[in-house]
């Protein structure tokens, strides 16, 4: 049953990815035709569409009743995020550049990375810690799409390409939703084959197959020396896989939160994202040699998770 479930997991994670891609394909088109800011485009349409992979899984999840695989997933997913996945597009593309303040709220990112795991700390969220965390991340947006006039700018599309585009994006966010399901599938065989919490196998493991759709078009942004674009899509994929997808899957399924210590996932998402704001204040220059210390901080973090929850 290992190499099966394990087999399974990785087709169901490829497939998943695959589809996840051009669903990030087909949205860009729209919000490029609009002339949108690089770094909103990439913050709240890419990054939103980034967040399906984990945000499926975490909704299937709950909807079978384990919807601890999707918050360790979201968790883990954006420790992953803005350790490892920036570590390496940092080693991979060189440098990164940020030229504009757009995102100059930093408190904004600190408050709701954190605000999942504030609440999670009394072992359980609630029904009523998921409307909070849902109604953060809209206030967050509405005050995100008010600042360059993104919905005007929507309103005046080309309806034609807007409907194609769109009609297109939905089928590949449904190849999303069909190759998450098994994602869970497979996900809970591995964590009965290796007797491990379903929390731990989201922290460590799945978290990092749905981060593959960010990393990918990151890499890409920063290799055509568009800075602003790779960061605004991990930007938007952290804080709306911790407000928006770690609340619906409560409201879906109250989380009990056991086999891993959630101080810990705390203690390093502030690490990640203390560091992330630090390297990436504008005018400053992401070197490689930052990327190496974001990605040593991430193996600091599974090494530690491993280890104390398979105690």
């Amino acid at each position: 049953m290992l190499l099966y479930n394990a087999i399974g997991f990785a087709v169901s994670a490829f497939v998943m990815v695959r589809a996840g891609s051009y669903a990030v394909r087909f949205i860009s088109r729209i919000a490029k035709a609009d002339n949108i800011s690089p770094f909103l485009t990439s913050f709240f349409f890419i990054g939103l569409v980034s967040s399906f992979p984990e945000g499926f899984i975490s909704i299937v999840s709950a909807i079978k009743g384990e919807a601890q695989l999707g918050l360790g997933t979201l968790l883990g997913g954006n420790i992953a995020d803005l350790s490892l996945i920036l570590g390496l597009i940092g080693v991979a593309g060189g440098t990164i550049r940020i030229h504009k303040r757009e995102f100059a709220h930093e408190f904004w990112l600190v408050g709701l990375v954190m605000l999942p795991i504030l609440l999670a700390l009394d072992g359980s969220l609630s029904r009523f810690d998921g409307i909070a965390l849902v109604s953060a991340c809209l206030i967050f947006l509405g005050s995100m799409l008010g600042s360059d006039h993104v919905l005007s700018k929507i309103a005046n599309h080309s309806k034609k390409l807007f409907v194609r585009s769109f009609a297109l994006f939905l089928l590949s966010a449904a190849g999303v939703f069909v190759a998450a399901n098994f994602v869970v599938k497979f996900a809970e065989g591995l964590a009965l084959d290796f007797k491990m919490p379903l929390l731990l196998v989201g922290v460590a493991f799945t978290a990092l197959t749905t981060t593959l759709p960010e990393f990918i078009f990151s890499l890409n942004a920063i290799r055509q020396k568009l800075g602003d674009l790779a960061v605004g899509d991990i930007f938007g994929t952290v804080i709306i896989d911790a407000t928006l997808l770690v609340g619906l899957t409560a409201i879906i399924s109250p989380i009990a939160v056991f086999g891993v210590n959630i101080a810990n996932i705390g203690v390093f998402s502030l690490m990640a994202v203390a560091t992330t704001i630090y390297f990436l204040k504008p005018g400053k220059v992401f070197t490689r040699r930052e990327g190496v210390l974001m990605i040593m901080l991430y193996i600091i973090f599974i090494v530690t998770q491993l280890t104390t929850s398979l105690q």
